[in-house]
């Protein structure tokens, strides 16, 4: 089975990808999604993260609130990496199951944002990442309710997507229609699905 990760920048359009795979018949893990689980209420990370950031970070409902968090985090390089500390070994856990599950698939992707921050860009057997302008990004980071200085904080926080996309087997540049994103997606998946069958 073809290992694919799927990363790239925030607010790139990771997930209009992932879901172009899925459309494709290619199962797709979204490692965002495990993350929320790694974190639920009685979990060890949850204990872990009430430990290192206090109870101003459980929501009323009882589950971290992930808001909240992120504004600290965000703002600290140190707390966001003892966070990624905290969280990145229990997801890492959790999509090396889903891929184990995948067996009989051809290909299998995950969609991984801080697939290079957290060091675990081998083991895949393609990286394919998404990318944007910056000025695409912060538009989008606008459109979903960031202030001017979280879309910095956030930009400030990831390695840069130029950098990325000099160390990813594929790159897709989203910088236009849906119908050129779809395009070049389909493009990249036609370019593993051959080499995955030379």
């Amino acid at each position: 089975m073809l290992r694919i990760a799927i990363t790239g920048g925030i607010a790139c359009g990771k997930s209009q990808v992932g879901a172009l795979f899925a459309a494709n018949n290619v199962p797709v893990c979204d490692s965002d999604e495990l993350a929320h689980r790694v974190i639920m209420n009685g979990t060890g990370a949850y204990r872990q993260i009430i430990d290192e950031f206090g109870r101003k970070v459980v929501g009323q409902d009882g589950e971290i609130d992930r808001s909240a968090l992120g504004r600290i985090v965000f703002a600290n390089p140190e707390r966001l990496r003892i966070l990624n500390a905290l969280v990145h070994p229990g997801v890492k856990i959790l999509w090396e199951s889903w891929l184990r599950k995948q067996k009989g698939q051809a290909v299998a992707a995950v969609m991984i944002p801080l697939l290079y921050e957290a060091g675990q860009e081998g083991n895949w057997g393609a990286v394919v990442c998404v990318s944007a302008r910056e000025s695409d990004q912060r538009t989008r980071l606008k459109a979903r309710g960031l202030t001017v200085r979280e879309i910095k904080l956030r930009l400030a926080a990831q390695m840069p997507v130029w950098e990325k996309m000099e160390r990813a087997d594929h790159v897709i540049f989203n910088c236009g229609s849906l119908e050129l994103l779809k395009e070049q997606t389909l493009r990249v998946l036609n370019e593993l699905l051959e080499r995955k069958h030379a």
